[in-house]
C-alpha cells in the first residue's frame, strides 16, 4: 500500500448563502465534538469543515471512537475532514516509515490511535515487538482506518475566497509539494505575511500567540488575513474546541463559540484580584523554572526571565536534576456572582479555573465541590 506524501489539494463551490462551520484539533474528543455540533445545531444546511487532528492524544479508545465517527459522518455530501500533522500516524507512519521510528512513537505516544488498536486486538507493544504483524493486524482489520486518512485533502480552496490548511502556507500560489510541510507549520500566524485570501489555520494552541494572557480562543488577525482556532483541546490545560461559524459567504460574517469536556460551576460571590503589572503566560513546551517554594498543591516557581507565578504541581517535573514547567500564567481571574466557570484542577490553596476562553487562578475557598456539576 502505497503511502501518498504529496499535498492534496481540493478547490470547491459551495453555495454562498448557507452557514459554514469551521473547527480543528478535535484530538480525540468525540464527546466534546458531538456536543459542540448538538449545541450549534448543525444540520444538513450548513457545511462542516474539520481542518485537521481529529485524533491522537486523547483518552484511552477514544481515538477509534472519533475516527470511526468521522468515517460514518463524511458519508454526508456537506462534511469536509481534512489532514492535520497528528492524523498522519496513519498515512505516514502506517506502513512504518522504518521500524525503529515506529517502535519509538508506539512506546512513546501513550495516547495514540496505535495503542488503541492493540488494546483492541490483546497485542502487546514492545521494543522488540513484531512491527509488520502488528501494520498487517491493523490494515487488514481496519483497511477503512487507514484510506480514510490517506484520503484526506491538505488544503481546501472554499469558493476562491477562503483557504483552509492545519498549519499554513506562506505563498497560496506557491503551495509546497510535501504534505507536512503544509501540516506542521508552528507559529505560522507570526511568520506568514498577509494572505491574498482569509486562511483559516490550526495545529498551533492560540494560547501560544498570546504573552500576556493565558486565552485559548480563537484570534481573528484581519490585517494579515487569517483566523487561528486551534484551542488546545486535549493538549494544553484548559483547552477547548474553538467553533468558528460564517453565517455566509455572503455576508462573511464571523462569530465563534467553544466547548470543553471540563465540569463547571457558578460561582457565588463577586471576586477580584489586583492585575500584575506584568501579565505574563508561559508558552506552552518545556520551560526552564526554579521552584521557589512550595505551598499545598502548588509550587511557586521562576522562569529565566525572572518571571514569577503559582503552577500546579502537576505542571512541574524534574528531568537531570533542573526542573521544568509545560504551562502557567502569573494572572488570578477576577469572577462576579453568576459567572460560569470551567473547572480544570481543584487543588490547595488555589483551583485552575477558565472564564470565556481565559485561563487563572481563584482560590480555592471559593468553590464549594459539592455545587460542581457536568453540562
Amino acid at each position: 500500500m502505497e503511502r501518498q506524501k504529496k499535498t492534496k489539494i481540493l478547490k470547491l463551490n459551495l453555495d454562498t448563502t448557507k452557514r459554514m462551520i469551521f473547527m480543528s484539533d478535535i484530538h480525540g474528543d468525540v464527546t466534546t465534538f458531538k456536543k459542540a455540533l448538538n449545541e450549534i445545531k448543525f444540520s444538513d444546511d450548513d457545511y462542516l469543515f474539520v481542518v485537521g487532528d481529529m485524533i491522537e492524544k486523547a483518552d484511552p479508545g477514544d481515538n477509534i471512537k472519533m475516527l470511526n465517527y468521522m468515517i460514518e459522518l463524511a458519508k454526508r455530501n456537506n462534511v469536509y475532514f481534512m489532514a492535520g500533522n497528528c492524523d498522519e500516524v496513519l498515512r505516514f507512519i502506517l506502513p512504518p516509515i522504518d521500524k525503529k521510528q515506529f517502535v519509538h512513537y508506539a512506546l512513546e505516544k501513550k495516547k495514540s490511535i496505535i495503542n488503541d488498536f492493540a488494546e483492541e486486538v490483546n497485542f502487546k507493544l514492545s521494543s522488540d515487538m513484531d512491527v509488520d504483524l502488528f501494520v498487517d493486524l491493523l490494515i487488514n482489520n481496519h483497511p477503512e482506518y487507514y484510506e480514510f486518512v490517506d484520503s484526506l485533502p491538505d488544503v481546501i480552496f472554499l469558493n476562491d475566497t477562503i483557504v483552509l490548511v492545519h498549519g499554513g502556507i506562506i505563498d497560496i500560489n506557491n503551495i509546497p509539494e510535501e504534505a507536512i510541510k503544509v501540516l506542521k507549520f508552528d507559529r505560522f500566524a507570526e511568520m506568514s505575511p498577509v494572505q491574498e485570501k482569509i486562511m483559516i489555520v490550526g495545529h498551533y494552541p492560540t494560547r501560544n500567540y498570546r504573552s500576556e494572557l493565558f486565552n485559548v480562543n480563537p484570534i481573528f488577525d484581519r490585517y494579515k488575513r487569517i483566523i487561528s482556532i486551534d484551542g488546545g483541546n486535549n493538549v494544553v490545560k484548559g483547552g477547548q474546541i474553538n467553533v468558528v461559524i460564517l453565517n455566509s459567504l455572503d455576508s462573511m460574517e464571523f462569530k465563534f463559540e467553544a466547548y470543553d469536556h471540563y465540569r463547571k460551576y457558578k460561582v457565588l460571590e463577586d471576586i477580584r484580584y489586583e492585575e500584575p503589572s506584568l501579565k505574563f503566560n508561559m508558552q506552552f513546551g518545556d520551560n526552564e523554572v526554579t521552584v521557589l517554594k512550595v505551598d499545598l498543591d502548588y509550587y511557586f516557581v521562576s522562569t529565566i526571565d525572572n518571571e514569577t507565578m503559582w503552577v500546579h504541581k502537576s505542571f512541574v517535573y524534574n528531568y537531570n536534576d533542573k526542573y521544568y514547567c509545560f504551562d502557567g500564567s502569573n494572572r488570578f481571574i477576577s469572577l462576579s456572582k453568576g459567572d460560569e466557570i470551567s473547572i480544570i484542577i481543584i487543588g490547595k490553596p488555589y483551583c485552575l479555573v477558565k472564564k470565556g476562553g481565559t485561563i487563572g487562578l481563584i482560590e480555592s475557598k471559593y468553590i464549594n465541590e459539592e455545587l460542581i456539576y457536568d453540562k
